[in-house]
């Protein structure tokens, strides 16, 4: 072993009891726009201080190997050889976040979290463990970086019996104890989920159905962009109820929580090719409300403010529609304080560090495992 890499060995066991880690988390959505960088200061249990952040966009030829992996994915479903088009797309995923951890990169970065990339998600299904699937290898940002990485958070939760996700309200949990706004947490990506604590402090979340996934798809499938930019498509179009309804009465919301979803799980495109465009935004923005208050309400919790992270939290029709539902007062990220635009990544940051430590990532009230579950796997760099 050499003389560095004894020595963060050594960095690493004398800070795993009680010390303090400087971070820093990566994280890239199913939107595929980019990759999130951010840097947090933790001891895996409280969040002790806020360092720079960075985003890397992805280029449009990395988007289209990122969105034809996940089509392959989609067709391949675990089954068989993997596609070879997912060597071609971890090589865009160990780039772009490379070039990311590095704009941020300093001598005293002593961990990274990194999610890798999400193509594929199956949950648990009559009895059986669900299968996940995040493209990334965390030794090549290791080798690369010269740093410590922990990667595959949600696999030994699944091998669990566990949803495999969300993994970021244990998180969650950590800022609400800091923030002046407490409450549920909304996060609203490709898919929706919610992070709710109980009154007698039990850990509670869920996937909740759609998120931005069906919405960006159908304004991408109208040649008018990637999404729907200030809900202005949305804005000028009427919701279809009556499709909604029929949506509704899928096998996902009928599932007990907790329970997850693929960003893919809910291809409802097609019904709403006799729609205007703005008429299928309008419909797909309220699907994505109505589904989110339908599963809160399988909780029997009394919601008194929900803050709203992830990019749907940027759509002020999304946000309004959410009122619509009387789900509780409903805000921003921002306006509880917290870098909307960081959150996750500062969430994986938060789980390496947990992870290190050996404490738990995931709880019954979150993923349904039998007993609180940790995860992750450590690379050590080659230095």
């Amino acid at each position: 072993m050499g003389k560095t890499r004894y020595i963060q060995e050594a960095k690493r066991e004398r800070k795993r009891p009680t010390g303090k880690y400087k971070a820093l988390g990566l994280m890239s959505g199913t939107s595929l726009d980019g990759v999130d960088a951010a840097i947090i200061e933790t001891d895996g249990e409280r969040v002790l201080g806020f360092g720079a952040t960075h985003f890397r966009p992805y280029t449009d030829d990395e988007k289209n190997i990122l969105a034809m992996a996940t089509q392959a994915a989609l067709k391949w479903s675990f089954k068989g050889p993997p596609p070879n088009i997912f060597s071609r797309a971890e090589t865009v995923i160990h780039q772009a976040h490379i070039e990311a951890a590095q704009a941020l990169m300093t001598p005293d970065i002593d961990l990274i979290g990194f999610h890798g990339q999400t193509i594929l998600h199956r949950p648990p299904q009559n009895g059986q463990n669900g299968q996940t699937l995040q493209l990334g290898d965390g030794q090549v940002l290791a080798d690369a970086l010269g740093v410590d990485v922990v990667y595959d958070f949600r696999t030994n939760d699944m091998q669990a019996g566990g949803q495999g996700a969300p993994l970021a309200p244990v998180y969650h949990k950590a800022l609400l104890g800091k923030s002046p706004a407490r409450g549920a947490v909304l996060n609203i990506g490709g898919v929706s989920n919610i992070t709710i604590l109980d009154t007698g402090g039990e850990l509670l979340a869920t996937d909740c159905g759609p998120g931005n996934g069906p919405l960006d798809s159908w304004v991408q499938s109208c040649g008018l962009g990637d999404y729907d930019k200030h809900g202005e498509l949305a804005r000028a179009g009427v919701p279809d109820f009556a499709l909604i309804d029929k949506w509704l009465g899928a096998e996902f919301f009928n599932k007990p929580v907790p329970k997850s979803a693929d960003r893919w799980d809910f291809g409802v495109l097609a019904d709403l090719k006799n729609h205007t465009p703005a008429d299928g935004a309008a419909t797909l923005v309220a699907f994505t409300a109505m589904a989110i208050a339908n599963t809160l309400a399988q909780y029997s919790c009394n919601i008194k403010t929900v803050i709203v992270c992830g990019g749907g939290r940027k759509n002020p029709i999304i946000m309004a529609a959410l009122r619509e539902q009387h789900m509780g007062k409903i805000i921003s990220a921002e306006q509880a304080l917290w870098r909307g635009d960081d959150l996750e990544a500062e969430a994986f940051a938060y789980l390496a560090v947990r992870s290190v430590r050996g404490l738990p990532l995931s709880y019954p009230g979150t993923t349904g495992v039998q007993e609180p579950v940790s995860g992750g796997k450590l690379c050590s760099n080659c230095l």
